[in-house]
């Protein structure tokens, strides 16, 4: 009768104890189902609200007396770092300045240029590139112009300086010239993106005057150059445009098959239209009888991600903007989580979906077709507006685009620029989130915004935007936290 009773209640343990295990795995498919309910809530619902919300509750910092600047945080770290251009004395340098609280205090200057006052500030025509090793090493690369032959330079002999720090900024080694091997002219509009095994791909424009000027003006490529020894050295570049707008930012990212995507504004190889007096616009000089085709493609290596073999260009969209000059205006583009591609651009063409203005589109056939664009911003003048599109996506795979909005400017009555920059401009923020709706578009800030080169970068759901206001850069440190992130 004892051995029943015990045999009994053995089998009531052993069922008790299987009961609780259910009722903990039911729990934790609750609170699973739970998440995966309240992330589907912000995804389709509150995702403007919380981007709104963090844009509102945004951090922001002034740094005197300086310009052109770059901003890049390390996501192992959380460490956030400026870099930015100040005349000094006979010269100028580069400075690198780091935050560790999200913008709201920074260490003091450090120069990142080893020979002090060596860096020429009329020659930096784009921000510093930057890039961050797996290590927390800092990349940082700029120009250096040499103005003893004008004749054979106009703009100086341009070439790209490299430096790296090992300790978080506190100090850099030597500069040197990462691709000598070049043709002589220029070196610029470069843009940094470091593999997770701390490849160094660096995307830069090519102007060599040693070839005759053809319908695009001097004749310029797209080229990259990589180091596999974390900027020890760098091997010869490679060319992934052959025919390319002479000063129209470039940008290169890591796509999820691992090859190398560059992308920039291409003159097709001098494609060209006749230019009439009923097809001539008034921004299209009356001293030449061809207008080239300039429209923003994106190409992408062929060999496992090693940068020497391209695609051709492929363009983002049929805009066929024809004119004889270079606008300035370079891409923005990035990969979100799901291999996605994102780009936004500026195109002048009358031709274009919805006329003059900024649009976005995006491929997930890894750069082979892209979406129908979607306008961004319409001109509300026929001109054209000197400004690189800023294009980052966070961890929800939203995308953030920023460009400087210039409208408000004094502008001469044809293409000829007016350099003065007397007016008013904004820095434009757009956000558009994963199914491509327009969640977030407008000013961000507003004031002596003349300058056309709104830096941002992306890390851990941090955004962090930088731009010039009159004689100061200014920062904005944008953090964007669910509600579940507790959960």
């Amino acid at each position: 009768m004892k051995k029943d009773l015990n045999d009994k209640r053995v089998i009531i343990v052993i069922l008790s104890f299987f009961v609780i295990l259910f009722l903990i795995a039911f729990n934790n498919y609750q609170i699973s189902l739970a998440i995966e309910q309240d992330n589907s809530i912000i995804d389709s619902y509150n995702m403007a609200s919380l981007v709104n919300a963090s844009i509102a509750n945004a951090n922001y910092y002034t740094i005197t007396n300086a310009t052109t600047p770059s901003v890049i945080t390390d996501d192992r770290t959380g460490n956030s770092y400026v870099v930015y251009f100040r005349g000094e004395n006979n010269g100028a340098n580069v400075y690198i300045q780091r935050s560790n609280d999200n913008g709201k205090t920074f260490s003091d200057p450090v120069r990142i240029n080893d020979i002090e006052d060596s860096v020429q500030l009329d020659a930096q025509w784009s921000p510093p590139a930057v890039g961050i090793g797996t290590n927390s090493e800092l990349y940082v690369v700029w120009y250096n112009a040499d103005h003893s032959n004008p004749d054979k330079f106009p703009y100086g002999q341009v070439t790209l300086r490299f430096a790296k720090s090992t300790d978080g900024g506190k100090t850099f080694g030597h500069a040197i010239n990462l691709s000598p091997n070049d043709p002589a002219g220029e070196q610029s509009y470069p843009f940094m993106a470091v593999s997770k095994d701390n490849r160094i791909f660096i995307s830069y424009l090519n102007v060599d005057y040693s070839q005759k000027d053809n319908n695009a003006g001097t004749p310029t490529v797209v080229r990259v150059v990589s180091s596999s020894d974390g900027g020890k050295t760098f091997g010869n570049s490679s060319i992934t445009d052959k025919s390319a707008c002479q000063c129209c930012a470039t940008v290169v990212a890591i796509g999820p098959d691992n090859e190398i995507y560059t992308s920039s504004r291409s003159a097709f190889k001098n494609v060209s239209m006749t230019l009439e007096n009923d097809t001539r616009t008034e921004y299209q000089k009356e001293d030449k009888d061809v207008a080239v085709i300039r429209d923003v493609t994106v190409e992408h290596s062929t060999d496992g991600g090693i940068g020497k073999k391209f695609t051709d260009p492929v363009p983002v969209n049929n805009d066929k903007w024809f004119m004889n000059g270079c606008p300035d205006a370079g891409p923005g583009m990035d990969f979100d989580n799901t291999g996605k591609l994102h780009i936004a651009w500026f195109t002048g063409s009358e031709t274009a979906p919805q006329g003059q203005g900024f649009y976005y589109a995006h491929s997930t056939d890894k750069g082979i077709t892209f979406s129908e664009p979607i306008p961004i911003h319409l001109l509300s003048e026929q001109w054209i507006p000197p400004t690189t599109q800023y294009l980052v996506t966070d961890n929800h795979d939203n995308s953030w685009i920023v460009f400087v909005n210039s409208e408000g400017l004094k502008k001469s009555a044809n293409y000829e620029e007016d350099f003065s920059y007397v007016g008013n401009g904004m820095v434009n923020l757009a956000v558009i989130d994963k199914d491509g709706n327009i969640i977030r578009n407008g000013a961000l800030v507003s004031g002596d915004i003349t300058k056309h080169y709104p830096y941002t970068s992306s890390t851990n759901n941090k955004i962090v935007i930088s731009w010039i206001d009159g004689d100061d850069v200014k920062l904005a440190f944008i953090e964007i936290t669910p509600k579940n992130d507790s959960l």
